[in-house]
């Protein structure tokens, strides 16, 4: 569950937070659960994943971000093949957490942009327009990176 937490934080300590605070609810809350059955790991996996996005909403009322322009990204190939998975986490975790809560949404679990509008309390523009730029900013970082693997690595 870590990990869940993980994909939504921007550092060890905050995903520790987010993974308390479900716990927290988890235990608060089993008893119903034992009353109605059903898969008690995707039931605590839900729980993590609301928990981070309530987590981020609140954080995200402290950082505004400029959603005005919704940023077209153009084709780079398969650039990414060439990264670890952890470099991708870390590059994930450098994005702003509207970008990171919105891209994580809709990547990793599948909500579309209304979804993610109703459970952030933002518009469906702004969703889109945080995923462009979140996917934007991971092009950027990606691009970087693999100019970096192939000066040290010869990749």
């Amino acid at each position: 569950m870590m990990g869940v937490c993980m994909r939504y934080a921007s550092h060890r300590q905050q995903a520790t937070e987010m993974l308390n605070m479900a716990f927290f609810k988890v235990f608060k809350t089993l008893e119903k659960f034992q009353k109605n059955g059903g898969n008690l790991e995707a039931w605590i996996y839900r729980i993590m994943v609301n928990t981070a996005i309530d987590y981020l909403r609140t954080e995200m009322r402290h950082h505004h971000s400029d959603l005005d322009n919704t940023i077209y990204l153009q084709d780079t190939g398969n650039v990414i093949s060439d990264i670890s998975a952890e470099q991708i986490l870390e590059l994930v975790n450098e994005l702003t957490p509207a970008y990171r809560a919105v891209f994580n949404l809709y990547v990793v679990e599948g909500y579309n942009h209304k979804e993610i509008a109703e459970l952030l309390g933002i518009n469906e523009s702004t969703s889109k327009s945080n995923l462009a730029k979140a996917k934007a900013k991971m092009q950027e970082k990606i691009t970087q990176l693999n100019k970096i693997n192939t000066q040290v690595y010869g990749k």
